[in-house]
């Protein structure tokens, strides 16, 4: 259908006839004579019924069409049936929900791109006939979301973040349920730790009491052992009172060691030994007590030599606690076998017995600390609980491991095994000293290896109480101690060679000190009122006093406690329990050196000076200072003590005490012999100088009083010196 120029219809064709009619039909007079027209969906036009479900009749008879979220670019075409007006009439359109204002156009087509998801009005009318209601004609347009932004979408959306919330709650629920779990464990073993460290302090405090009574018990008994007048019963009583308390200081001793090696404290000092050798020495050590239990007591091994690195102090230990354990548990009549053998790289010690045997469930747990199997059908006693746990530190600080195989009723065999060659072992560690293996046995040897020790220290030289003093002047020592029992012990010690003066604490030893000038001071550390590092640091730091050797005895037996008690100032540092012949050897060399300087000074032909090693680092700073003092002053007439005492800011009597007891010798005789040491030199070396010369210029008042004084000293005048010289 088209209208010509004049206004005339022509329909062309049988369908645009009968639509035509069908349009005729439905523009009735009542309603708008403009309609939809035509629907173009992404440029294709929708027809009813066309497959895509747009249009199910004529969009004029449309009053709703739903799109999809990819069908939004529409164009909807115009179409009116008054064809009396003008053709180029304006015609107003709006969509609701899209358009703000109406928009104004003289075409017959209106399209939309890009529509966002919603429900839309498309309305429109025509310029002229805004004030005719029933002009405007209307389309309801619904552009649906996509799958993703839909109600039902939205509510998955939410079902699932509640889910996620949930589950995030019940995660974090269990995990703070987790925290407060580990927490409270952590907690648990702090306590469990913190209670075992109380124990540990508790007994290392309490190891510390005993060291002095187990002291004073061993030095009464070693008193009484080398006394001649013993019959051999009351010996046999003694020396089993002195194995029990050599007992009772490893015990103390294994507590310490245990104490220190938590702490860090206890280092390694390994060197290549023997290790057949060496376990042997410890295994002949129970064999007198294995004949006394009957038991079948074994020693094994394929070869005489398996040389390996370790500290044979503390790996003595370890072989020490497998036997004693073996021995505890072990019946009369049973078996126990110790045997050495290399495997591959290893070297292994194994230790096994028929005793009472070690259940399962216990086997994880021995090396724990203070734990202990409850086996009932040992009758034997029970140990500290920390043997084992020992044994497993140290094993694990010689790079080792320890193993150990038991059956309930049938018996233990503990393994452990150590690596050949020393590349696992720091040089600190690799630090060896000579005779270490030696001392470590006869030091820690149990109860029950003690009497043959014994027996030969029974005919070792004279008891101690029968040395006597050589000289008619006895050395001064002066013992200070809080314990009475222990103060009387050394006083009964030292008085056959010493003149013994005694103080109840540090301060009352100091103030002893200043009055009686004593050559040796012997002074406990853990005292009342003023302790022994106190007074050494005080008597090392006062110019009257610092002369004086100082020797600290104390039962704290840590390196880092001997090293401070030596930084304090202290010439030696003994620990108990201590030997009374090595505490009287101390004691003597410090005299024994002083006496050397002595005889240095006095001019008795030691060759070389002993002042490195007999004096502390003050006094030797004092004697250069008065040394280099007296050389300013060769050539001053005037030059006397009191001239030495004012240089060096010091009163003459307390000069004079000072040179006595460094050098022996007074200001007088020190000066004198500096001078006759410078002559000595002079007349062998400088042979242009003549004995007058020489005696001016050291500021003698007459050539006879030197030579006079040369020939005192040197026992040959000078010019005895000379005629050899050029001889």
């Amino acid at each position: 259908m088209y209208r010509d120029d004049s206004g005339v219809v022509y329909i062309s064709g049988t369908n645009g006839l009968a639509l035509f009619k069908e349009k005729l039909l439905y523009a009735s007079p009542a309603k708008s004579l403009l309609e939809f027209d035509n629907l173009f969906i992404l440029n294709d036009e929708i027809r009813p019924n066309d497959g895509t479900g747009i249009l199910t009749d004529i969009l004029p008879k449309t009053s709703d069409i739903y799109l999809s979220y990819k069908q939004n670019n529409i164009r909807i075409e115009l179409a009116t049936f008054d064809y009396t007006n003008d053709l180029n009439r304006l015609f107003e359109y709006r969509l609701d929900g899209f358009d703000h204002s109406w928009t104004q156009t003289s075409g017959t087509s209106i399209t939309y791109t890009n529509l966002p998801p919603g429900d839309y009005t498309l309305r429109a009318h025509a310029v002229d006939s805004k004030t005719n209601p029933n002009e405007e004609i209307r389309l309801n347009i619904h552009v649906s979301a996509p799958f993703y932004a839909t109600n039902w979408a939205y509510l998955f959306y939410l079902l699932c973040a509640l889910g996620v919330l949930i589950a995030f709650i019940r995660f974090k629920t269990r995990q703070a349920a987790l925290k407060s779990s580990l927490e409270f464990e952590r907690k648990e073993k702090e306590r469990i730790e913190e209670l075992n460290q109380t124990k540990l302090r508790f007994f290392t405090n309490i190891s510390h009491e005993f060291r002095t009574p187990l002291t004073l018990i061993l030095g009464q008994i070693e008193v009484l052992m080398q006394m001649d007048k013993l019959g051999t019963t009351v010996y046999n009583r003694i020396l089993r009172i002195y194995k029990n308390a050599w007992h009772m200081r490893n015990l103390i001793s294994e507590l310490l060691d245990f104490r220190k090696q938590e702490q860090g404290y206890l280092k390694l000092k390994v060197e290549e030994q023997n290790l057949v050798t060496f376990t042997r020495q410890i295994y002949m050590s129970f064999y007198e007590y294995a004949q006394k239990k009957e038991i079948n007591y074994r020693f094994e091994h394929v070869e005489e030599t398996i040389s390996v690195w370790f500290d044979s102090i503390q790996m003595q230990k370890v072989i020490f606690n497998l036997l004693s354990n073996a021995f505890k548990h072990t019946p009369n009549k049973g078996t126990i076998t110790v045997e050495v053998r290399k495997i591959a790289s290893q070297a292994v010690v194994s230790v096994s017995d028929t005793g009472v045997g070690i259940s399962e469930e216990h086997i994880s747990k021995i090396f724990e600390r203070f734990y202990q199997a409850d086996n009932s059908v040992s009758s034997l006693t029970s140990g500290t609980g920390i043997g084992l746990a020992l044994v497993k530190g140290l094993m694990s600080m010689h790079h080792g491991t320890i193993d150990v195989k038991s059956e309930l009723g049938k018996g233990t065999k503990f393994t452990i095994s150590l690596p050949l060659g020393n590349r696992h072992f720091s040089d600190e560690e690799m630090a060896t000293t000579e005779g270490r293996g030696e001392i470590a046995i006869q030091e820690d040897l149990p109860l029950l290896a003690y009497e043959q020790i014994s027996q030969e220290q029974e005919g070792e030289g004279a008891p101690v109480q029968e040395q006597e003093q050589e000289e008619e002047d006895k050395p001064v020592i002066l013992v200070v101690d809080d314990n009475e029992e222990l103060l009387s012990l050394l006083s009964d010690i030292f008085y056959p060679m010493y003149e013994v003066h005694m103080a109840r604490n540090g301060r009352e030893g100091f103030e002893m000190a200043k009055q009686i000038q004593p050559d040796l001071i012997l002074s406990d550390v853990m005292m009342p009122e003023m302790s022994g590092k106190e007074l050494c640091y005080k008597i090392k730091t006062n110019v009257e006093l610092s002369h004086i050797s100082v020797v600290l005895l104390t039962a704290q037996t840590s390196v880092e406690y001997i090293v401070e008690g030596l930084m304090f100032g202290a010439d030696d540092y003994v620990t108990k329990p201590f030997n009374i012949k090595m505490l009287v050897a101390r004691c003597n060399n410090l005299i024994r050196n002083k006496k050397r300087l002595h005889a240095y000074y006095a001019g008795k032909g030691i060759a070389e000076s002993p002042v490195s090693e007999a004096i502390n680092e003050r006094d030797k700073e004092l004697l250069e200072r008065c040394v280099a003092i007296v050389r300013e002053n060769f050539e001053n007439p005037q030059f006397d003590v009191t001239t030495l005492a004012s240089e060096l800011c010091m009163g003459r009597s307390k000069l004079y005490m000072q040179f006595k007891q460094m050098t022996g010798l007074t200001p007088n005789e020190f000066i004198l012999k500096v001078k006759l040491d410078e002559a000595m030199f002079l007349l062998k070396n400088h042979p242009e100088l003549n004995v007058s010369e020489i005696s001016i210029r050291l500021g003698f008042s007459s050539p006879r009083y030197f030579s006079k004084s040369f020939k005192a000293i040197f026992g040959v005048a000078p010019q005895g010196v000379r005629s050899k010289k050029g001889e």
